[in-house]
C-alpha cells in the first residue's frame, strides 16, 4: 500500500529547528513533534514521529559521526533537550538543565559526545551524550538566537544574540569568550562554520560597497565564520582577528508581474549555510523566499547565482527559516529548506532546481471531502485559514497540492463540492463567512456578503424549487441562510434564529443551490 502524508507545518522563528543525516533521513520540528522524512530517494517518505515535548520544538540536530548516525537531539521552548533513536523512534534521555525556553542547540561535528544548547536568558550547556553529564556557563547577558559548533576543534562555538553580537566561546575554558564579533546592528539569525581552516580561501577585497573591516595578515591562523542577520546583510568574519572581511547586501529580486511591497524587507529571516567542500559557496535566504548561492570568489556585481531559475514557481513565496544539505551515496547532494509558506523543499545543489516539494498544514483539518466529478480530488479544510486541493492519482508528483487562501480570514470549518460542475468548491469558516471558489481558474473566491454570527459547520448543494429556489443554504446551531451561487455578493435570505421574524428578499431560480 502506497501510504502519503501531510505532516504539521515546521516551525517558524528558529535558527535551526531542521536538520538531515548522513543517511538522508530529514527531522524537522514541528509544533511540539519531530517529523522524520526520508528524502534519499527521488520522492520524500514521512516515516514516522518524534514525540514528547510539552511546548514548541526550538532545535533538532543529527550526530553527524558515521556510527551514531541514527542518534539525533531536540531542544524545546519547555526548557528541555532531549536525545532520540530516529532509527527505532524512542527516546533515549531527557535533560532539564536549563531553567528557560531553549532557543538553539548543535552536536558537535567534531566530537561525537558533544551537543550544545543555548537558552533565552543566555546560558550555554555543553551535553555529554556518553555518560549524561551537563557543564553550564553564562559567557553574555544576552538573548541566544542561534549557535554553531566548530567543524575543526570542540572546543570552539559561536553563538548569535538578539542584539546583533556575537561571541567565539571555548567550552574547555568554562565557556571563557575568545572573541566578540561586532557589526551587524539586530538579530543573528544565522551563523556558519568554513569547512575548511585557514583564512586565505578567497580575496577579501572590497568589491562594489562590500565593506572590509580587517584582512588576516599572513601567518594567523584561523577560520572563516558567516553570519546572517535582520540587518540585511551576510558578514563574513575572521576568527584569527575578530573582525569582518566582507559584508554582502542582499539582492532585492522583483517577482515577474508582482508589484514591490515596501514593507517586504523589513519582514527577513537571513539564514546562512556554508556547503562541505565547497569553500568559496555559500547559500543564503533572501526577502521573498528566494535562497541565492554566493560565490565568495567571484568579483563584479553579481556574486550569486538564483535557486529554481530555470522555472516559474519553483522558489519559496515566503521567508525560509532553516535549510540543511546532504550527500548521498551514490553522490548526489542536496539542499533541504523550510519555509513561512509551509512547503518543505528539495533542491539539487548541481542545478539549484527544485527535486520536490512537500506541501504541509499549519493548523487542524476541520473538513475534508473527495470531489464527485473530479476523479480523486479530495479538499481539505484547515485551521490555517486556506483550503487545500490535492490531486492523489498524480502519476508524477505524489504531492499534487494547491493552496487557496484568498478571501479566507479563519479557519475552514466546512467543505461541499458542486455534484455536477467539476471544480466547484463551496466552503464555511470559523468566522461565518461562506464563499465558492473555481479551483480550476486563478480568479478569488465568490464570497457571501452575508454570515452567520458563528461557526459554519455544514454545507450541502440542494436541487432547485422553482419559483422560490433560494440556491444555496448553509447552517449552523442558530441559522439556516440560502444563497444563490451566481449572487454571493448580495445579500442572502436570513431564515433568522428560532422564533425570530426577519424581511425576506427575493432570490432568482439557481440550477443548484447549497444547503
Amino acid at each position: 500500500m502506497n501510504e502519503r502524508s501531510l505532516p504539521a507545518s515546521p516551525n517558524w522563528y528558529c535558527s535551526r529547528c531542521s536538520d538531515v543525516s548522513s543517511s538522508g533521513l530529514l527531522g524537522v520540528g514541528a509544533k511540539n513533534v519531530v517529523y522524520l522524512v526520508d528524502v534519499s530517494a527521488s520522492a520524500c517518505k514521512i516515516t514516522g514521529e518524534l514525540a514528547g515535548h510539552r511546548d514548541l520544538v526550538s532545535g533538532f540536530s543529527f550526530c553527524q559521526h558515521p556510527e551514531q548516525s541514527h542518534i539525533c537531539v531536540s531542544a524545546s521552548t519547555d526548557g528541555t533537550v532531549r536525545f532520540w533513536d530516529s532509527g527505532n523512534k524512542t527516546l533515549i534521555r531527557e535533560q532539564a538543565a536549563h531553567q528557560n525556553p531553549v532557543s538553539a542547540v548543535h552536536w558537535s561535528p567534531v566530537d561525537k559526545n558533544l551537543v550544545v544548547s543555548g537558552d533565552e536568558k543566555g546560558v550555554v550547556v555543553c551535553h555529554w551524550f556518553h555518560t549524561g553529564d551537563t557543564a553550564s556557563f553564562f559567557p553574555e547577558p544576552r538573548t541566544i538566537f542561534c549557535l554553531s559548533c566548530s567543524p575543526h576543534s570542540w572546543t570552539s562555538v559561536a553563538v548569535g544574540y538578539k542584539d546583533g553580537m556575537i561571541v567565539l566561546i571555548d567550552v574547555s575554558k568554562k565557556g571563557e569568550v575568545m572573541q566578540r564579533l561586532r557589526g551587524h546592528d539586530n538579530e543573528v539569525h544565522s551563523v556558519a562554520w568554513c569547512p575548511v581552516t585557514g583564512e586565505d580561501a578567497f580575496s577579501s577585497r572590497a568589491e562594489d560597497g562590500d565593506g572590509v573591516d580587517g584582512i588576516p595578515t599572513e601567518g594567523e591562523t584561523g577560520c572563516f565564520l558567516a553570519s546572517g542577520s535582520k540587518d540585511q546583510t551576510v558578514r563574513i568574519w575572521s576568527t584569527a582577528k575578530g573582525k569582518g572581511v566582507m559584508t554582502l547586501k542582499l539582492p532585492f529580486l522583483k517577482r515577474r508581474g508582482s508589484a514591490v511591497d515596501p514593507g517586504v524587507k523589513e519582514r527577513i529571516w537571513l539564514n546562512v549555510l556554508w556547503l562541505k567542500g565547497r569553500t568559496t559557496q555559500l547559500i543564503s535566504s533572501c526577502f521573498s523566499g528566494e535562497l541565492v548561492m554566493w560565490d565568495l570568489a567571484k568579483t563584479g556585481k553579481q556574486r550569486w547565482s538564483l535557486f529554481g531559475s530555470s522555472s516559474e514557481g519553483q522558489n519559496h513565496n515566503r521567508i525560509v527559516f532553516n535549510m540543511s544539505s546532504v550527500q548521498l551515496q551514490e553522490g548526489r547532494e542536496l539542499l533541504i529548506s523550510t519555509s513561512m509558506d509551509r512547503d518543505i523543499k528539495c533542491w539539487d545543489l548541481e542545478s539549484l532546481g527544485c527535486c520536490w516539494t512537500l506541501p504541509t498544514l499549519g493548523g487542524h483539518v476541520y473538513a475534508l471531502t473527495f470531489s464527485p466529478v473530479g476523479v480523486a480530488c479530495l479538499a481539505l479544510g484547515v485551521g490555517d485559514n486556506m483550503i487545500r486541493v490535492w490531486n492523489t492519482l498524480s502519476p508524477q508528483n505524489h504531492y499534487d497540492i494547491r493552496s487557496f487562501w484568498q478571501g479566507i480570514k479563519s479557519k475552514v470549518t466546512a467543505l461541499a463540492w458542486h455534484p455536477r460542475k467539476e471544480g466547484w468548491l463551496s466552503f464555511g469558516t470559523d468566522d461565518g463567512k461562506v464563499g465558492i471558489y473555481d479551483v480550476f481558474s486563478n480568479k478569488p473566491p465568490q464570497i457571501s456578503s452575508s454570515y452567520h454570527r458563528k461557526t459554519v459547520y455544514t454545507l450541502a448543494w440542494g436541487p432547485a424549487v422553482p419559483p422560490m429556489s433560494l440556491g444555496k443554504f448553509l447552517m449552523n446551531s442558530w441559522q439556516l441562510l440560502p444563497f444563490a451561487p451566481n449572487l454571493l455578493t448580495q445579500q442572502s435570505l436570513d431564515r433568522g434564529t428560532p422564533g425570530e421574524t426577519t424581511s425576506q428578499q427575493k432570490s432568482p431560480t439557481s440550477p443548484r443551490g447549497l444547503l
